[in-house]
């Protein structure tokens, strides 16, 4: 059975749409810079021996290149004082998953109380690092803002989906899962449709330490695909979200389909097939 999907984005080189991320791959462009000085002093952890205490050996990635921390709450229902504490993950991710919908030509009033599904793909704990430091500031709303498991339900409470709503964790395969279960539940007849998503932010220095630690990121924060140059990875960041709905569903709704997926598999190295 085939599935209609649409998507959105947030990804470095200020690429915020599908569109604006194909004219950025046509003409070779590269996002790639320095740690932004609002996320952490990376100069001051820098040292080029991987094994020196505390330290990191790059100070370059791919960052999105805004600021986090602007949100509009008021939009999506949430109070000044809960927006405070929420992960910015979450923010983002509201965002695109708005965008996502609006892509494929629903509105909130049609999704609201309908039987859709949030699979959300996430294995970054940042900020939840981040606001642990200082336990003594614990607030309210410190919970549901910085926990990961509560990326799925934050989009299904705000947007009022019925559906399945998870958060996945399979390391850099997250996403494929996350895209896996949500093609399963359609296929189960768990959920008329499902926003797949998922968020990548670099927000602390902590994860940044043990991927180098295990040796698995560039010293110049390069991704250098099967070359023989390749001495590890460069870390990127990136929120993304798809809506998908069984293709025959989609027919008859007269969405406007983007593309559909054929097939979908998942081993040990989640490996989805797509057309």
């Amino acid at each position: 059975m085939s599935d209609a999907r649409y998507l959105a984005c947030r990804l470095p080189g200020d690429v915020k749409s599908p569109s604006e991320l194909w004219n950025f791959l046509i003409n070779s462009q590269s996002a790639q810079g320095e740690v932004p000085p609002d996320r952490f002093n990376v100069r001051g952890f820098y040292h080029p021996n991987t094994d020196f205490p505390g330290s990191i050996n790059g100070t370059g990635g791919y960052f999105i290149n805004e600021d986090l921390r602007l949100f509009e709450n008021e939009f999506f229902g949430i109070n000044n004082l809960e927006a405070k504490y929420m992960d910015p993950q979450q923010r983002k991710l509201l965002e695109v998953v708005f965008e996502c919908f609006e892509s494929a030509g629903h509105s909130l009033e049609q999704l609201s109380g309908s039987n859709t599904g949030c699979f959300v793909a996430n294995f970054t704990i940042d900020y939840f690092v981040m606001q642990s430091k200082d336990p003594e500031s614990y607030h309210r709303y410190s919970a549901t803002g910085m926990g990961p498991t509560i990326l799925a339900n934050r989009i299904s409470h705000v947007f009022d989906l019925k559906g399945p709503s998870c958060v996945l964790d399979t390391a850099c395969s997250s996403s494929l899962y996350s895209l896996h279960q949500a093609c399963s539940a359609l296929q189960a007849g768990e959920c008329d449709g499902a926003i797949v998503a998922g968020a990548n932010l670099i927000q602390t220095l902590e994860m940044q330490i043990g991927a180098v630690k295990a040796g698995i990121l560039s010293g110049s924060s390069t991704s250098h695909t099967f070359d023989s140059s390749a001495d590890g990875y460069g870390r990127a960041e990136g929120v993304g979200a798809l809506y998908v709905k069984r293709l025959s569903d989609a027919l008859k709704d007269r969405d406007p389909i983007r593309s559909i997926i054929r097939g979908i598999a998942v081993n040990r190295q989640a490996v989805p097939s797509f057309s």
